[in-house]
């Protein structure tokens, strides 16, 4: 069987990002910031495994469109340069915003999750090798989300190797790759269990290493993202199985039912991601067939074009809000809620203008695609 032609737009699949970034957005800034306390808090903590299944959507997702708009034959240098151009300004500048907050007020952050802020995990933070330090002030310090580009940077640099593996595969052994892959990573929540180490904050059941090791560590989060790169193979060759709505969405029925007797390293969702995968696959076939209706709308392909702003502005956004209110801000829930969606929206607000302004025209100036006749290897 022939490949898709690489030509096959996936504007659904933009959209989707926004999805995944929304569901980080609101678990950062309802729970995470600290904005509300007692029950209500502990209610809306029931959203941390869609914040962090969103985050494995995200690795999954990379490896599926990398591949998808993949060149056989293209120059790796010519895929790094890319890279470099759509992920580090964008995390510059958020680096940047984080730096003058934290030079500007001496006070500790009032958040569930105090992010340091000294000099070691800044420079790890800016230079994105914090995920290599198995130390909480590291991996969630300075400008916290930056962790997972942390770990897109490591799978940037192997992806020139991997996909030229991927494409060995013959067409009838993708399905057998992609098994065990979804073996593996629904496994690999177990073996974080056996990980020993210091307790970490009080409302995680997961001590420091542990935490470190399944959610952070680079190398354990790469079978979400090669199982994207397969994911879109099987796609692209046509062994992708024909899989409906209903079988998907009762996944998640019975993962989320069976997440209170799991180990809590489950809640961290890693093991979502062979669904997510079916998600992508389905989500992308609905646009190969023209059958998409709703996610190729297009104030949803604006935010999801956004969406990378969006993933790395709100934190400093959020700190700065939280600042202002005070540790102990006493405040109606009502009155958080409000504040809550009033910094959502100037989150995205931000991001729409960061990426117009200032993310578009460095990708069209320096990262613009050659035409195919003038590539080489």
């Amino acid at each position: 069987m022939s490949d898709q032609p690489l030509s096959g737009r996936l504007p659904s699949l933009t959209s989707l990002r926004f999805v995944f970034a929304s569901a980080v957005v609101w678990y950062h800034v309802t729970y995470v910031s600290g904005l509300f306390d007692g029950s209500l808090q502990k209610a809306l903590s029931a959203t941390e495994p869609l914040a962090a299944g969103a985050v494995s959507g995200f690795f999954v997702l990379s490896g599926f469109l990398l591949t998808w708009v993949h060149r056989p034959g293209e120059h790796r240098r010519a895929f790094w340069r890319r890279r470099w151009w759509k992920i580090v300004p964008n995390h510059v500048l958020a680096w940047s915003a984080t730096a003058v907050f934290f030079a500007v007020t001496a006070a500790p952050v009032p958040m569930t999750v105090p992010p340091a802020h000294g000099v070691g995990p800044a420079a790890a933070n800016l230079l994105l090798v914090q995920d290599w330090v198995p130390d909480a002030d590291y991996y969630t310090g300075f400008n916290t989300p930056a962790w997972s580009i942390s770990c897109e940077a490591f799978f940037y640099a192997l992806f020139p190797a991997l996909i030229l593996a991927a494409r060995t595969i013959p067409a009838r052994r993708l399905r057998h790759v992609w098994t065990a892959l979804a073996a593996m990573v629904v496994l690999l929540p177990l073996l974080a269990t056996a990980v020993p180490g210091p307790a970490l904050f009080d409302w995680l059941p997961v001590n420091e290493y542990s935490l470190w090791f399944i959610y952070v560590f680079p190398p354990v989060r790469l079978p979400e993202f090669l199982l994207g790169i397969i994911t879109a193979r099987m796609l692209q060759t046509g062994t992708w199985p024909a899989i409906g709505r209903l079988p998907i969405g009762a996944f998640f029925v019975v993962f989320f039912s069976a997440l209170p007797f799991l180990p809590p390293q489950y809640a961290l969702a890693s093991a979502m991601a062979p669904a997510l995968a079916a998600v992508i696959a389905t989500t992308a076939r609905a646009d190969l067939d023209g059958r998409a209706r709703r996610l190729p709308h297009p104030a949803l392909l604006a935010l999801g074009e956004a969406s990378y702003a969006l993933y790395l502005i709100h934190w400093p956004l959020t700190m700065t809000v939280r600042h202002l209110i005070g540790p102990r801000p006493g405040l109606p829930p009502w009155v958080g809620f409000v504040i809550a969606l009033a910094l959502i929206a100037t989150a995205v607000m931000a991001s729409l203008a960061v990426h117009q302004c200032f993310e578009r025209p460095l990708l069209r100036r320096f990262a613009a695609r050659p035409h195919p006749k003038t590539c080489h290897s």
